[in-house]
């Protein structure tokens, strides 16, 4: 940091702070946004009759924290014992249709208005970072994908060299 100078030192800080505030706000959005996929899924399964609703969904709103891998793993729990647990098949039907629903509401409507603008993140560029994380770190860079990312994209705002990294990483336009 000392080869910097003091006004890439300034620069670095805001960066900093600009990312730190932004990851924040990223979990703590996804964080409500889990919360509520839980309680709709007690609910939903409370109301089809499935074993352990408050378990299952806890784990649920848990999982979701994993992209893309998660849901189906939350998903898959109350499916299977719906399965085993409810007589016929048009409940286990039921249960999956729920889970179907579950998640496109929380993808198309909570996550679409909850996040709108809060990473500053393009999807795009978020897709091929999770891909790369999780291949170079297996499921810790499956975890840490969205985060790093963030901050690549603040990084490439405020460091002078960096800007292409912003542009190519960043949903402004």
């Amino acid at each position: 940091l000392g080869l910097l100078g003091h006004g890439h030192l300034a620069v670095t800080t805001k960066a900093m702070t600009e990312a730190s505030a932004r990851v924040s706000q990223q979990l703590l959005l996804q964080t409500l946004v889990n919360l509520i996929y839980g309680v709709l899924s007690v609910t939903g399964l409370q109301l089809l009759g499935v074993p352990f609703p408050l378990f299952w969904g806890a784990v649920g709103g848990a999982l979701r924290f994993i992209p893309y891998v998660g849901p189906i793993a939350a998903a898959g729990g109350p499916i299977l014992l719906s399965l085993a647990a409810l007589p016929g098949w048009t409940r286990p039907l039921e249960v999956a249709g729920f889970y179907i629903a579950l998640e496109a509401f929380t993808n198309l409507v909570l996550e679409t208005v909850l996040y709108a603008g809060a990473a500053g993140v393009s999807q795009v560029a978020l897709l091929v970072a999770v891909a790369f994380w999780t291949w170079l770190w297996g499921p810790l860079g499956l975890l840490m994908a969205t985060p790093m990312t963030v901050v690549l994209v603040v990084i490439g705002k405020h460091v002078p060299g960096l800007e292409p990294l912003g542009t190519v990483l960043s949903d402004a336009p």
